[in-house]
């Protein structure tokens, strides 16, 4: 439908946007068949690592498929750090704003070809226009800076998605995924876990996990999946539904935020 409408006219350039995994984008573009124009992700120096947001960009990139970027500044907290990673920045670029600092990176990545950020107030409208006015791509030393300041942000479990804990599980659960999914939420909880746990069968999701144990025994990182099973859980028994009760869903997370 989307094709014919394009034929007609009625569509210049045709592309989508997604929270998607991995795996997911990369069946839906050999379904479209090259007919994707570009593809709007969420993308920003937390996420490279966070999201696999590194993955996804070069799964685009090598398909030639221009990124455009949603979250930026993650929900705005790119653009208002602790005080001692504010320090870190102002420290080397005493001009540049937090937020500055976030479009800067993007800035860095080729492919990025359109940057979409929220603005509440004019001092950011502002701030965006003088950082996009200007040139000052970052250093070498200064993209390492960014990464110590992501990984001094988050607190994950350090999963390799080496699957040995997959092999021994009997409830067959894709456990790399799920510590995938509750290390965001872990950072952040979002509906964007909420609705992707929802997608899968009830027999995948980490409610599934009976504690056997195997899986706490075969990892070699030493992760005690079934507490984080329990824990994730927990973390999406609080938030909101989007499948049940969209329109409370919505309200829900407006009222959260």
């Amino acid at each position: 439908y989307l094709l014919e409408q394009k034929k007609n006219g009625r569509i210049r350039h045709l592309g989508f946007s997604t929270h998607g995994r991995l795996d997911t984008m990369a069946d839906f573009l050999d379904y479209c068949g090259g007919n994707i124009e570009f593809c709007q992700i969420q993308l920003n120096y937390l996420d490279w690592k966070l999201q696999d947001g590194l993955a996804k960009y070069e799964l685009l990139t090598n398909r030639n498929i221009p990124v455009w970027v949603m979250e930026p500044v993650r929900g705005g907290k790119l653009a208002s750090l602790s005080p001692e990673n504010e320090a870190k920045l102002k420290a080397v670029r005493p001009d540049e704003s937090a937020a500055a600092w976030a479009f800067r990176w993007l800035q860095e990545l080729p492919n990025v070809t359109m940057i979409l950020s929220g603005m509440s107030m004019m001092e950011q409208v502002e701030d965006n226009i003088k950082t996009f006015s200007t040139e000052k791509p970052l250093t070498g030393g200064e993209i390492a800076l960014l990464e110590e300041v992501a990984d001094s942000m988050m607190d994950l479990l350090p999963c390799t998605a080496c699957r040995y804990c997959t092999k021994s599980c009997p409830q067959n659960l894709d456990i790399p995924t799920l510590l995938a999914y509750y290390n965001d939420c872990r950072y952040s909880p979002t509906i964007i876990a909420s609705m992707a746990i929802d997608a899968m069968e009830p027999e995948q999701r980490p409610s599934a996990c009976i504690d056997c144990g195997n899986c706490r025994e075969a990892c070699p990182q030493g992760i005690d999946v079934p507490e984080a099973m329990k824990a994730f859980q927990k973390i999406l028994d609080e938030l909101p539904h989007w499948g049940a009760d969209p329109e409370a869903a919505r309200k829900a997370m407006q009222k959260k935020a």
